[in-house]
């Protein structure tokens, strides 16, 4: 009997190959423009709120007038809170310990961030809508106990042809809807959950996940801006207070003298703008407006229109939570509208990260929990039945999951660009840059 042909497998496969190893893999860069209107300024908190790990904030803000308010209302939007992001280690049952989740789960956002590698480690965080994401090797995946689904960035060599990335699953991801009406203490899901991170727990070592909390608690109505954070209280009986510090984050505000500022961005000229944005948060000496580098060393053209002039800059690197986010953009918008004054809000999340994006559908086709935990699904057009059709095909993004791939692109975060003085009429103003992998947007 003649053997079976496998011509049109290995086709298909190189074809697939292919595009796994295109440059850049498969991340993404969403832009999206907006008018000088009220409704921008929802739009884009709406879309800050969606990126729930922030390490590093730039904010730039050319100097049109005395520049000592908007630095004093800065300052005291990141320091306002008081204490609250701290470093702590933890077990992994203290996410479903009753009296934790209803204290700081179901109320308000909490925010946790294993201090773990991605690529090689056993990984877990909370995203402020309650879901708690872990991000696990096969191995531990296989004696956890846990139903999960595979990580779309963690394929292993498959031995045809070397350089390929469709082998083997390495790693998984399991999710735990915390905050879901069905996941509460007695339910058969709830109770397996507690036994398996109970029995990884004590083959770990006690308290041995080490994480940043930063808790964003709710916001009264009719009530002063909100606090980006607030303490939070861990447990004795799970958590030694020795092993819990404070880590406050890291602000600076430098004036940078002598420097080219763009006065308004055409559609066109976006990318030099978002350039500009990047040069300035580093800060690079090509900015100055008297660098004469030499041609082979580097090549950089400001964006049409540019001015020399001075620009504050406000750097904080830390656990920066959404809320904080949201409040420098908004007094920057303020200012920029107040002073007809350009300004850039650049954000980057963390590396080591399960996610980067919140799903638009969090809890969907999960084995635990309804999937009920952030109210009805956006309208996007798609019936409950398109949702909840299962595609058997490798590779294939359903609806509810989002995922971060350190070693493909590995970038998460994203741009504003606010020009209040545009050159034509009808021109978008405000520029919002996202750099995305696999999520639902």
């Amino acid at each position: 009997m003649a053997r079976h042909s496998t011509h049109k497998r290995l086709r298909g496969a190189m074809r697939a190959d292919r595009v796994r190893g295109a440059p850049g893999g498969p991340g993404r860069l969403r832009t999206a423009t907006f008018s000088w209107e009220p409704p921008a300024r929802s739009q884009i908190q709406a879309a800050i709120h969606t990126h729930p790990f922030n390490h590093t904030l730039n904010l730039v803000v050319p100097a049109t007038a005395d520049m000592a308010p908007l630095q004093a209302a800065l300052e005291q939007a990141i320091r306002a809170g008081g204490p609250g992001p701290c470093l702590a280690h933890v077990p992994a049952t203290l996410f479903l310990e009753p009296s934790f989740v209803a204290e700081y789960i179901l109320t308000g956002s909490l925010y946790a961030l294993s201090m773990t590698r991605l690529d090689s480690d056993d990984t877990l965080c909370i995203d402020g809508q309650g879901m708690l994401i872990l991000s696990v090797s096969k191995d531990t995946y296989q004696q956890l106990g846990l139903a999960g689904r595979p990580c779309r960035f963690a394929h292993g060599a498959s031995g045809r042809l070397g350089d390929r990335r469709s082998g083997a699953v390495s790693r998984y991801m399991i999710q735990l809807p915390l905050a879901d009406p069905s996941f509460v203490p007695g339910k058969r899901g709830y109770e397996r959950a507690r036994q398996c991170l109970a029995a990884w727990d004590e083959a770990r070592g006690r308290a041995s996940w080490p994480c940043l909390f930063v808790w964003t608690p709710p916001t009264p109505l009719n009530a002063a801006p909100a606090r980006a954070w607030a303490p939070i209280t861990l447990p004795e009986a799970l958590v030694d207070p020795r092993h819990v510090r404070s880590v406050e984050p890291d602000a600076v505000v430098r004036m940078h003298e002598d420097v080219w500022v763009p006065s308004a961005c055409a559609p066109s000229d976006v990318g030099p703008c978002l350039e500009w944005a990047g040069l300035m948060a580093l800060p690079s000496p090509r900015l100055r407006a008297f660098d004469r580098c030499e041609p082979h060393v580097c090549l950089y053209d400001p964006p049409p229109g540019s001015t020399p002039g001075a620009c504050l800059h406000l750097r904080v690197v830390g656990l920066l939570p959404p809320a904080l986010v949201a409040r420098c953009l908004q007094l920057a918008w303020d200012w920029a509208e107040t002073h007809r004054s350009v300004a850039a809000l650049s954000v980057s999340g963390f590396t080591d990260t399960p996610i980067a994006w919140q799903s638009k559908y969090p809890g969907h086709g999960l084995p635990l929990g309804s999937g009920a935990l952030a109210g009805p699904a956006p309208d996007d057009g798609r019936t409950a039945a398109t949702r909840a059709r299962k595609v058997r095909r490798k590779g294939h993004i359903r609806a509810g999951e989002t995922e971060h791939g350190l070693l493909r692109t590995g970038e998460n975060g994203y741009t504003v660009l606010l020009f209040p003085e545009c050159r034509a009429p009808g021109e978008a103003q405000v520029h919002l840059l996202e750099s995305v992998e696999l999520d639902t947007h």
